[in-house]
């Protein structure tokens, strides 16, 4: 059985790690010159030989299926704490607010969600506006959209935001070594050819046959793991049915550019950054990016995203930057060295996660992950229903729920 993988990233090196296993032919052909995808790693940029994730930075402690798929490859986690629901804490307007002004916000937006729930598909910018929120709460889910769905505030939906306020021991972790590992380790078996960009998919008959850009394949099962907004892109042959090009077409997705600033004066910005700072200026939260790696030197990270995505990253965003980590720091500090990556505009990802509003996950996600037949098959971070933004976890899981239905064809 010959087995096509279009896109290196989790999900599909996660299949055809597993198809290879299983004693299929497997070919994977990847737009990138590098595998990962979205799972990306910055190496030999930073100083003291630091390294930063310029894509997907953390695992949670809820998300077993990537933790163990790391385990499992013998790769090491650290753990990197998370965010404070209760009280994390804000930088707003140059001033890091005391714990019972952060209650006060957190406490209103609780007592909102119990007295005034969000209609279904309600997005926060309406709901907040109809309560009339108080400014630091405007500011507060600012920030917070950016890091999770890494949306605006009129792309996120109300309702599924309240899961980040709820109390609870969530952790966080990180690869030691760079979490562009997993996707390393597992494409070591795999005949993974780069600089593919696949074109069309045609699976009208016995066999399924792809255009790419540097020629033609074919194959007896075709499994697609581009992200979402490329997948609408590609031509298929017969064309997608009505319902699920309108469903690709709906669906919701976070956009971002993800930046990684480094430092001098470790310990100190370590402390004072804590598990992680929202604040209303730049960047929208922060976080210390290398709490497991060795050196004098600090890599703090954030995603500005949404409508607060900078058309351009330069020394003068930096600068901006600059002056956070000083309020923070309580003396000003410039740094040492930053890397950006836009993943809006990425061509192979025009997105950074899939973030569904209302009804979506129910509604349009199955039409979404549903095969053509038993030839073409779809996985991707953006085809899985897990409740929030769908990141490293929704791919893994994808990647299983594919690899059943290669097993069970209907």
């Amino acid at each position: 059985m010959k087995t096509v993988v279009v896109g290196a990233g989790l999900s599909g090196l996660m299949v055809a790690s597993q198809r290879h296993e299983l004693g299929d032919e497997v070919l994977v052909l990847e737009a990138r010159d590098r595998v990962g995808g979205r799972l990306w790693t910055l190496h030999d940029h930073f100083e003291g030989g630091m390294f930063g994730e310029l894509g997907a930075e953390t695992m949670y402690s809820g998300h077993s299926t990537v933790i163990n798929l790391a385990t499992s490859l013998g790769l090491e986690l650290v753990s990197c704490g998370y965010f404070d629901p209760t009280a994390p804490p804000m930088l707003f307007d140059g001033v890091l607010l005391s714990e019972s002004q952060r209650k006060e916000i957190t406490g209103w937006l609780l007592n909102a969600y119990e007295e005034n729930p969000p209609a279904l598909a309600e997005n926060l910018a309406a709901w907040t506006a109809r309560l009339g929120a108080p400014k630091t709460v405007i500011d507060f889910l600012t920030s917070y959209t950016q890091y999770t769905p890494v949306a605006s505030l009129r792309h996120c939906d109300a309702g599924e935001f309240a899961l980040q306020l709820k109390k609870h021991d969530a952790d966080s972790y990180r690869i030691v070594g760079g979490n562009d590992l997993l996707a390393k380790r597992l494409a070591e078996k795999v005949d993974v050819r780069l600089n593919e960009v696949v074109t069309s998919i045609d699976w009208s008959g016995d066999q399924v046959t792809l255009r790419s850009s540097s020629g033609i394949y074919s194959a007896d099962r075709v499994v697609v793991t581009v992200p979402g907004p490329l997948v609408s892109q590609l031509g298929f042959w017969p064309a997608l049915t009505q319902d699920r090009i309108s469903a690709l077409a709906e669906l919701a997705y976070g956009t971002a550019a993800k930046v990684i600033v480094q430092y001098e004066k470790r310990d100190e910005i370590s402390k004072v950054v804590g598990d992680g700072c929202f604040t209303n200026a730049v960047p929208p939260w922060i976080v210390d990016q290398s709490i497991h790696q060795e050196g004098e030197f600090v890599i703090t990270s954030s995603l500005p995203g949404g409508d607060s995505e900078p058309a351009i990253i330069d020394g003068d965003f930096i600068g901006k930057w600059d002056e956070t980590v000083s309020h923070l720091l309580g003396e000003e500090i410039k740094h040492v060295r930053y890397a950006s990556h836009s993943w809006t505009t990425d061509p192979f990802a025009q997105a950074i996660v899939r973030a569904p509003m209302g009804d979506q996950r129910e509604r349009i996600l199955p039409k979404i992950s549903a095969p053509l037949g038993n030839k073409v098959f779809f996985a991707g971070e953006h085809t899985d229903d897990r409740e929030g933004p769908g990141g490293l976890e929704g791919a893994a899981r994808s990647a299983i729920r594919v690899l059943s239905e290669l097993d069970n064809p209907h």
